[in-house]
């Protein structure tokens, strides 16, 4: 079977139109006899792949020339795609591609294909293929990509309302769900515990918001089947779904995960570690006990730099999170101190001692108030991030108090 990839690289590499090619087409005019298509890919392997993919593919009846008009374009060999990745300021384009290649690539990538005609008007057809085409010109092809509110889906689904004169956004603009934009991000990446963790972790109180219709159409498989629901005037906005591949795997799931007892379960046993080993004086177990707590001091400690330094970017939906108070950046000051009052005599190391376990103490309140804020001043869906760092911190801090106060006596 082919790598995913290869196929990726294909889909991007091989299947792009020329500008000549697309520019040799006749002059559209409102008389053009234009068919209009929503293609919907479905769910890959790959962690971007796992909020599918969508295009629009606009034939023309009287030429026979076909283009699908792709928004979801990047480029690993840009210079700049590292630092405008850790940035927040993603760079993505758009372009016309050959229709058959591409859905070849996602076919072969066993990705369920779906097709629904656009039930425009001759003027409607005849805007959204000139708006394409001028959206593709070299000039006005790139965007800065943001993952809810401005990427491969929202670029289509403002490209209809335009040329349905706003109808869309008038429709579902304001009607709210009960979803929010973790809930779709988690739902869609749970096949995969530790990015179904890291996405949770990395999404702040803004993530939490309960969003519209609208907003939810970020999804590509959501803007299909609201519009489905879509009946202007005239009638039907959409034809009927038609299955152009169906892929050999699960379906992609309806629910968000729930907490599991695994993770309240790892904090009870980390917090009791701690304090069992806090509590012995025998040298093995202190070797075990400095080897543990340093672990989860960087581990912690890490998070929580990454929490402070994503501050300084454009990602937005990072900030203002409250695992910052459940993952202190201190933790990592915590280390040394530990270290030396574990390893120096208790007179020598009597002052780092005392310090790390204030510094502890502070990291433990601070989870505390982490929990506090969210009773009724603050939402975010961390309940994991809760359930393991809650206890493992206190637990730690009871261990390093204990541990200073008998070294002193």
């Amino acid at each position: 079977m082919i790598d995913s990839r290869i196929l990726w690289l294909l889909l991007l590499l091989a299947a792009p139109l020329t500008a000549q090619e697309i520019e040799s087409d006749p002059e559209i005019t409102t008389h053009t006899p234009l068919r209009v298509f929503l293609i919907t890919i479905d769910q890959g392997d790959e962690v971007w792949e796992n909020f599918g993919h969508n295009a629009i593919l606009i034939r023309n009846q009287a030429t026979g020339e076909a283009i699908a008009w792709n928004w979801g374009i990047f480029d690993f060999a840009d210079v700049d795609f590292i630092p405008r990745f850790l940035r927040g300021t993603m760079r993505y384009s758009m372009m016309g591609m050959d229709p058959d290649a591409m859905l070849r690539a996602y076919a072969a990538d066993n990705r369920s294909i779906y097709s629904n005609e656009i039930l425009l008007t001759l003027e409607e057809s005849a805007a959204l293929a000139s708006f394409v085409r001028w959206n593709a010109l070299e000039e006005n092809r790139y965007y800065i990509y943001d993952y809810f509110r401005d990427n491969c889906s929202t670029r289509i689904r403002d490209a209809l309302d335009l040329v349905l004169g706003g109808r869309l956004e008038e429709i579902f603009g304001e009607e709210m769900t009960d979803r929010t934009w973790r809930w779709h991000a988690r739902r869609l990446v749970q096949g995969t515990l530790w990015i179904d963790q890291g996405l949770s972790f990395l999404l702040g109180t803004r993530g939490d918001r309960t969003i519209t219709q609208w907003e939810a159409m970020f999804v590509p498989m959501v803007l299909m089947e609201r519009l489905e629901e879509v009946v202007l005037d005239r009638g039907p906005l959409l034809g009927p779904r038609e299955i152009l591949f169906e892929a050999d795997r699960a379906p992609t799931p309806t629910e968000a995960p729930t907490l599991s007892l695994l993770f309240p379960l790892l904090g009870i046993i980390g917090a009791l570690t701690f304090v069992l080993l806090g509590r012995s004086a025998g040298r093995a177990a202190k070797i075990a006990f400095g080897t543990l707590a340093t672990g989860w001091l960087a581990f912690a400690g890490a998070l929580g730099m990454i929490l402070v330094l994503v501050w300084f970017t454009d990602h937005v939906f990072i900030h203002r999170n409250v695992n910052i108070l459940l993952t202190s950046p201190l933790s990592i000051l915590v280390i040394p101190l530990l270290l030396a009052a574990l390893t120096r005599s208790e007179r020598a190391a009597g002052w780092q001692g005392r310090w790390a376990g204030v510094g502890m103490l502070i990291i433990a309140v601070g989870s505390l108030v982490g929990v506090l804020l969210q009773l009724g001043v603050i939402t975010q869906g961390n309940a994991e991030v809760i359930s393991v760092a809650l206890p493992v911190n206190l637990g730690l801090a009871v261990a390093i108090l204990r541990h200073h106060r008998e070294a002193r006596g």
